[in-house]
């Protein structure tokens, strides 16, 4: 029920922000607001299914100490 309710809240916001996008020609600013949502809507059901997440900063600070 409650991811539904969070889809739902995710479509309103689009179907708020992006037809005045369209209106005014902005078709990048678009690209950039859909590459943020869906890194949020990831970022969001990771943390309500409790999903590994892989920090990459940690990864890479692991490489660079081990010889």
């Amino acid at each position: 029920m409650i991811i539904a309710l969070f889809f739902l809240l995710v479509i309103a916001l689009a179907a708020l922000d992006i037809p005045s996008l369209t209106r005014q020609g902005l078709y990048k600013d678009i690209a950039v607001y859909s590459l943020f949502m869906l890194t949020a809507i990831y970022l969001a059901m990771v943390q309500f299914y409790h999903w590994p997440f892989i920090n990459p900063l940690v990864e890479l600070a692991r490489q660079m100490q081990s010889p």
